[in-house]
Order: C-alpha cells, then structure tokens, then sequence
C-alpha cells in the first residue's frame, strides 16, 4: 500500500506543478498565436524545435498545448482513479470508465500532437528516419495500455461477479 501512496503523491506534485505553468503556457501561446512580430528565441516542444515563428509553427504550437491539456485531464483522472484504489474500489464499473477514458486521451493526445509535428517537419524539409524515443509513440503505447488494462479489470470484475454468485 506505500507504493500506492507514494505513486499518488508524486502524481499530485506533478498535478500542481502542471496547473502552475497553465496560466503561463496559455498566455505565452496567446501572445505567439496573435502575434505578427518576429520571435528570436527557438521553442522545443518534445523534440520539434520551432526557429521561424510562421503560419506554420503556430498551428503545430496550438496543437502542442491541446495536447498537454489533454494529458492533464488524463493525469486529472488518474489522481481520481488512484484516490478510488485508496478506497479499496477496485473492480468497479467507475474504475473501467476511468481507465478506458484515461487511454483514449492518451492516444488522443499522442495524434492531436505528432500529425501536426509530422508535417511541420515534412514542411521544414526535416524528412529523415530516427531510431529512438518518440513521444508520439509513447503516448499510444501509454493509452492502448490503459484501455487493455480497462479490459482486464472488466474481467475481473465479472469473474468477481461470477464467484459472487456461486457462494
């Protein structure tokens, strides 16, 4: 059990970290969405360094902050998920909701960010194969984990319901 209170308060410190820069981020993006002029500092967003800030760039940054809004509602949902699991509410008709709602905005979040960044980059003339990390792969991997873990407990809970009934 003191791996799920220590797995809660680590998601809480990020929770409350991430609703600190919201208000930030949503300004800064504002400012650069509206703006004509010139913006000399590059901006790296998950590997996609943005130099030039043109019609472009801006639609790939809108689209990197819905992601990350995105990823907070899903992170907002495993704070409740995991506050159930502190209950002893495990095989639930809520706990399959959460983690089949969690995947789906995990991979929701993993297109909304790496279709445009994909032809941000074919725009750019960036076209070349790497072999590494992507953080578009691993928000997929991340969802359709969430949503076989969903599938999982929705077993369990109708074996749970099946024991139930025999005894």
């Amino acid at each position: 059990m003191r791996k799920l209170y220590l797995l809660k308060a680590i998601v809480d410190f990020v929770w409350i970290m991430a609703l600190i820069t919201i208000p930030f981020l949503l300004i800064f993006i504002g400012y650069l969405l509206m703006s004509n002029e010139p913006f000399d500092v590059p901006i790296k967003m998950n590997g996609i360094e943005i130099t030039v800030l043109d019609f472009n760039a801006k639609i790939v940054l809108f689209f990197a902050t819905l992601s990350y809004l995105i990823l907070l509602y899903g992170l907002y949902l495993i704070k409740i998920l995991l506050r159930l699991f502190q209950l002893k509410i495990i095989f639930d008709d809520k706990i399959i909701f959460y983690f089949n709602r969690i995947g789906n905005l995990f991979i929701l979040s993993g297109f909304v960010y790496g279709i445009p960044a994909f032809f941000y980059k074919i725009s750019q003339g960036e076209i070349k194969i790497e072999i590494g990390t992507n953080p578009f792969l691993y928000l997929i991997s991340l969802g359709l984990f969430f949503t076989v873990l969903a599938e999982v407990f929705k077993m369990g809970k109708q074996l749970k319901e099946e024991n139930e009934l025999t005894i």
